[in-house]
């Protein structure tokens, strides 16, 4: 497709499909699996998100990082791969106004406590 086309991706709509983020290994094997077939240049943006709902659930309820059936090892392991390094993270968490905050601090802190 052409070189302009570029994919957001959103980890409660990959987690829905199928794809797992909760262990060091599974979350591997999803990111290589991006990078096969989207590649990594291809992504534009990432919504960040935890899911309200089990793996393979092919429903998007989005709930708050690391209370959410994805967990915190997931949004760890996000915040420290190098290949999302310079894409652009956009919180999508219910109750904006009051819990952005709290997100996004979450997600400075899981960044920091593994550097």
């Amino acid at each position: 497709f052409p070189a302009r086309v570029h994919a957001c991706l959103d980890t409660c709509h990959l987690f829905a499909a199928g794809y797992d983020l909760r262990t060091e290994e599974s979350f591997a094997a999803t990111m290589d699996e991006i990078g096969r077939t989207l590649t990594w240049e291809r992504v534009g943006a990432i919504h960040v998100n935890d899911s309200k709902k089990p793996l393979g659930s092919r429903v998007d309820r989005h709930d708050h990082l690391g209370q959410g059936e994805i967990g915190e090892l997931g949004f760890r392991l996000l915040v420290n791969d190098s290949r999302v390094e310079n894409i652009p993270l956009l919180l999508e968490t219910p109750e904006a106004e009051t819990q952005h905050e709290v997100n996004l601090r979450r997600l400075l802190d899981w960044r920091e406590k593994l550097q």
